[in-house]
């Protein structure tokens, strides 16, 4: 029961797998989620060769709740302490509303939204019970903001904010603390998944650079984390302006982006 435990969700590429690497070199042994499983053992092993921590991998699509729930159910018979729980699984869909499948922006909204209602309950109970404990969940400077043609997304984004604020109130007195990190632009293949275009590429943080901020602000019991000069005037002025004209922003500096 000494050794502590960090569950990532998505921690086969970008934030999520530089996130595992953070955590493994801080000396917690790591949970990692995603689908592809491939991609989660080789990440499982470089943070055991790196680091020398234990390691398991889940390959499970948190959009089906009910594999989901056989993951929690399995996790609730363990008697590891998991010490930080970090809700990073996410994709993108980008395009007008009425032009997008429903299907998949539900399949969205369970893995940004459901899976991470889901596993804070299932390991917040112990947290609170021990007087420690960490959740960190990775959301996005979307979260200020309303986002044409991604709009499931970014509510999602939003939903993350809010409920996170909540939670850091409820958990006052328990030594458990909520962090929401909310990165810009990031140097991943999560845009390109989304068929977002870019003119440039190369644009915004890195996504070593981005995990390590919020691997280091998690552990200091940071609440709202925003990496970046950019990103934190961009929260300032949607926080500033009415939605409707934040909006129409966002869907002007995108399109000057390059995107489609």
């Amino acid at each position: 029961m000494s050794a502590k435990w960090t569950i990532i969700t998505g921690a086969s590429s970008g934030i999520g797998r530089a996130l595992a690497f953070e955590f493994a070199g801080g000396g917690f042994n790591v949970v990692l989620i995603a689908r592809n499983k491939t991609a989660l053992a080789e990440v499982a092993a470089e943070c055991s060769r790196r680091s020398g921590v234990e390691t398991e991998i889940v390959s499970t699509d948190l959009s089906d709740t009910n594999a989901l729930d056989d993951f929690i159910s399995a996790l609730s018979s363990e008697s590891r302490r998991y010490e930080v729980l970090v809700n990073n699984a996410g994709f993108g869909i980008h395009g007008d509303f009425a032009s997008t499948d429903i299907d998949q922006n539900i399949q969205l909204v369970n893995v940004q939204v459901a899976s991470a209602l889901k596993l804070t309950r299932a390991v917040l109970p112990a947290m609170i019970a021990r007087h420690s404990g960490h959740i960190l969940n990775v959301a996005s400077v979307y979260s200020f903001s309303p986002v044409p043609f991604q709009s499931v997304y970014a509510a999602c984004k939003a939903f993350l904010l809010s409920f996170s604020s909540a939670l850091e109130n409820e958990l006052k007195e328990t030594g458990v603390r909520v962090t929401v990190f909310c990165p810009g632009v990031t140097q991943t293949e999560f845009r390109s998944r989304a068929g977002i275009g870019e003119k440039r590429t190369s644009s915004g943080m890195t996504a070593e650079a981005a995990a390590r901020i919020a691997y280091l602000e998690t552990l200091r019991g940071k609440h709202i984390v925003v990496p970046g000069f950019v990103n934190r005037l961009f929260v300032f002025l949607a926080q500033l302006l009415p939605d409707s004209t934040v909006a129409g922003l966002v869907r002007f500096i995108n399109r000057q982006r390059g995107q489609r």
